[in-house]
């Protein structure tokens, strides 16, 4: 789909277990994708499920193979992955901030029902949170999410509990580094 030239697309730059399966991305593969990335002028969302691949973003970012800051999301709660520990998520801010700079944006997506744990973490630590029902489908332990609303809804009321401002579509992009947009 890169050949569409959406604004930004996920890349995974590494390998990891998942539940039941290999979630498999072979370096030549990962090169292909990133330039790929370059050739479509894609901002990659670098998927990091393990410490490994934010370094592993760094090395792609040091030698062009990532043009911008990478944009890196920390996705935890992944059985046999990342797991959903504070220390952890406090060091891989750390290393994002280490590496990038100290306002290189970051975001954290917690799967199932550590969505909302980790988007209260992100939010109170000054980063980003992905929601959506891709990642949970529950508003808590007995409701379902009747929406992406909905989840959307319960990251704007803990943004509001943290007194941090909710972005525009035209902030949200100029946090991200894309272009504006008419």
């Amino acid at each position: 789909m890169l050949p569409l030239a959406p604004d930004m697309a996920s890349l995974s730059v590494g390998s990891n277990n998942f539940p039941s399966r290999v979630y498999e991305n072979p370096p030549d593969q990962v090169d292909w994708l990133a330039a790929e990335m370059i050739r479509y002028d894609v901002k990659p969302e670098i998927e990091a499920f393990d410490l490994s691949h934010i370094f592993q973003a760094e090395r792609m970012h040091r030698d062009g193979r990532i043009r911008a800051t990478p944009y890196v999301q920390f996705v935890m709660g992944v059985k046999n992955a990342m797991p959903v520990d504070r220390e952890v998520f406090d060091f891989y801010i750390h290393t994002v901030h280490r590496l990038f700079g100290p306002d290189a944006p970051w975001c954290a997506a917690g799967i199932g029902s550590n969505q909302i744990v980790l988007n209260e973490w992100a939010v109170a630590a000054g980063g980003h949170a992905r929601t959506g029902l891709e990642d949970n489908v529950r508003l808590d332990k007995d409701r379902l999410a009747p929406s992406n609303a909905a989840l959307v809804r319960r990251v704007v009321e803990l943004c509001e509990t943290h007194e941090r401002p909710v972005a525009s579509w035209q902030q949200a992009r100029a946090i991200l580094g894309l272009p504006p947009s008419a």
